[in-house]
């Protein structure tokens, strides 16, 4: 469907609805607004072999200044994975339209594997055979369409199966609202194959995002300005897809670093990006599927996040589980390509560039901040905890004296590391209802650091409990102080 879609794109479609047939799903249907093409280019397509035609001319423009994505034929190729048969009509406008049935051929990979001569004739692949049917050109739209009454069996099960999951919810019209729903499973996969496939479309389809907004520091601003400007949507059953990125108020904020557009010559050939990287500080996004690093060949997504950030080398903890990012690649890559356009050969030189440029950044900028934010949280937390616990002595003594209760250091020059320096508290008591209590400076306590603070109050109320004549009588008193200070310790 993806490759469907970037059909539509270079075919100057406006807009490409796609029907499932939800929530049965027996039928699928592609359908764009686009340039069409005529019986004659059809058949040219289908003479060369599905998914072997030449690309369309570098030189050729599209409308809205849009970039060209590629390859005709290929989405009609991919299609072969969930039916075996498909009908597909146009109507450009300029020439004559047609509508022709494609049977594609049974284990149509299993005889691609095995190199079968049936499908495999020289340097071209035949994945099928095509019929030509009759139609009433006056009763349809500018543009192509293909549907598929012949979907497998097990892409329909997996579907409605789908619908069944416990954590399954009716996918709502409105984006944004569907994009709230997902943010709230770790993985698409408790939402099922319907809510994959929508999430998937709309993270690799060059559709806008939900606003400039979508991501803290107006980091795609920009980009999505471009997006807008192409024109270009993907409504799948009724629901108008956009980016599935979209990052507000997280309590710990974000980690932001914006990609500025880069402009390299690599062995005499042009390589231009640009993007963002983001971390969510503190917290894992969700769903995993945002995680990772997303490259863009001409707003295409290819293949999907990728989760080892282009082959990231340090180990960053769960701080990789908080990033995410975008590499939007206006020129090169292309020769990088694997065949299956879902992955890239990561020895070609400009992937590499790119590669080593993200991780420069990744290393130097974001997570070298993210780190410091880290230390300053964590701190600032400290601080926090340690106020709540000094209130918190302050009560449980002063609500068994009956005084006000005030903490001052102790003045005494103490030298932790000799052995026989004692900590020293003080209890004073005022003939104004009140009582100072002098503790030890933390930092000379022989015991670890996290334990300090707790050694301290201890010691206080061990004191306060002191106060007492009899013996017996400080022991319930020290008792119920300690029971008290660990209620909310």
């Amino acid at each position: 469907m993806r490759e469907l879609v970037s059909n539509a794109w270079d075919a100057n479609a406006s807009e490409v609805r796609i029907g499932t047939n939800y929530p049965l799903f027996y039928q699928l249907s592609v359908v764009d607004n686009g340039d069409g093409f005529t019986r004659k280019e059809f058949e040219k397509i289908m003479g060369g072999g599905i998914g072997n035609s030449a690309k369309r001319s570098e030189t050729e423009k599209l409308k809205n200044d849009r970039p060209m994505i590629g390859r005709l034929g290929i989405g009609m190729l991919g299609i072969a994975q969930i039916c075996g048969s498909f009908v597909v009509t146009s109507k450009p406008k300029d020439g004559k339209g047609f509508r022709a049935r494609v049977k594609l051929f049974d284990l149509l990979r299993e005889k691609l594997d095995t190199n079968d001569k049936l499908v495999v004739k020289t340097e071209e692949v035949d994945v099928g055979e095509y019929f030509w049917e009759e139609f009433d050109e006056s009763s349809v739209d500018y543009g192509t369409s293909i549907v598929s009454d012949d979907v497998h069996p097990t892409f329909i099960r997996s579907f409605q199966n789908s619908l069944k999951f416990e954590s399954f919810k009716e996918p709502p019209l409105d984006w944004e609202q569907a994009i709230k729903i997902v943010s709230t499973v770790h993985s698409l996969q408790e939402l099922g194959d319907y809510w994959r496939l929508l999430w998937e479309l709309s993270a690799s389809c060059p559709v806008p995002y939900i606003n400039d907004d979508a991501l803290p520091d107006k980091l795609i601003a920009n980009i999505n300005k471009k997006l807008r400007s192409y024109n270009f949507r993907v409504i799948v059953d009724g629901i108008d897809l956009r980016k599935p990125v979209y990052l507000k108020n997280n309590p710990g904020g974000y980690t932001t670093y914006s990609i500025a557009k880069q402009t390299v010559t690599i062995y005499g050939k042009s390589v231009e990006f640009e993007g963002y990287l983001l971390v969510q500080d503190g917290a894992q996004l969700h769903p995993d599927e945002l995680r990772g690093v997303m490259l863009r060949v001409r707003n295409i997504g290819i293949g999907y996040y990728d989760q080892t950030m282009l082959d990231y080398r340090f180990n960053e903890g769960p701080r990789s589980r908080w990033l995410t990012g975008e590499i939007y690649v206006s020129q090169g890559l292309d020769n990088a390509l694997n065949i299956d356009r879902d992955s890239f050969n990561r020895f070609h030189p400009e992937f590499r560039y790119i590669q080593e440029y993200v991780h420069e950044k990744l290393r130097s900028e974001i997570f070298a901040e993210t780190y410091k934010k880290i230390e300053a949280r964590s701190t600032k937390k400290k601080e926090t905890v340690s106020k709540t616990r000094t209130t918190h002595l302050k009560d449980v003594i002063s609500e068994y004296t009956s005084l006000k209760v005030n903490f001052s250091k102790s003045t005494v020059q103490e030298k932790p590391r000799e052995k026989t320096q004692m900590p020293i508290v003080e209890v004073r008591e005022s003939k104004s209802q009140e009582m100072t209590v002098e503790l030890p400076k933390e930092d000379t306590l022989k015991t670890k650091k996290s334990y300090r603070q707790l050694a301290v109050a201890i010691l206080a109320i061990f004191e306060v409990a002191l106060r007492e004549k009899d013996t017996k009588k400080q022991r319930e008193v020290f008792t119920e102080l300690l029971l008290k200070l660990f209620e909310e310790w």
